[in-house]
């Protein structure tokens, strides 16, 4: 028995908007029985590296919006909970306004195009700054609440630390696949 694929290109109304034209239809003949395998391939043909760096992208400009705007409205208590950290009692006056500024202009760089690398890259280091604050946070402090603001703050601080650590990781995959896909301009 042997199959011999015939390869057909067949337009297709898909019922649900989405871009899904062309769509290839792959007919094996065997022994007079046809089988169609129907595969869709996205219309924007864009390489794998560039849909997941867009997907990263996309995802740490809803983290640092939702982060920074949780701690806005729940900003007395994002100022308590960092004034009992004894090492962020000095600074927490100015840590209240900078951290959801920072959250902010991370997502602003996002936004744009031509600043996405470095908001990548600023999204990198701001999560490995969190994510040692939460290490040390375990280590010194278990016992002080977390200072996230939103969802966040009802995560332990080992579930915290975990999501950290992946969120880190994303940021950095972010970075990589970015930067194959969009080489430095000389």
């Amino acid at each position: 028995m042997v199959l011999h694929p015939v390869i057909t290109e067949k337009k297709t109304n898909n019922p649900l908007g989405f871009s899904f034209n062309p769509a290839y239809f792959t007919d094996y003949q065997i022994d007079k029985i046809t089988l169609t395998h129907k595969v869709f391939i996205m219309s924007t043909r864009r390489p794998i590296k560039q849909i997941i760096s867009q997907g990263v992208i996309s995802f740490f400009i809803l983290l640092w919006v939702y982060a920074a705007t949780a701690k806005l409205l729940e900003f007395d208590q994002f100022k308590v909970q960092l004034s009992q950290v004894s090492f962020l009692k000095p600074m927490a006056g100015i840590l209240v306004y900078i951290i959801p500024l920072v959250e902010y202009s991370l997502a602003g760089l996002l936004l744009v195009s031509k600043t996405r690398s470095m908001g990548l890259l600023g999204s990198a280091l701001v999560m490995s700054v969190f994510t040692a604050y939460i290490a040390g946070m375990i280590s010194f402090s278990p016992d002080l609440p977390c200072s996230c603001g939103g969802i966040i703050n009802n995560f332990t601080w080992q579930q915290h630390l975990i999501f950290n650590l992946l969120f880190t990781a994303l940021a950095i995959t972010g970075v990589y696949y970015r930067s194959s896909t969009n080489p430095p301009h000389s």
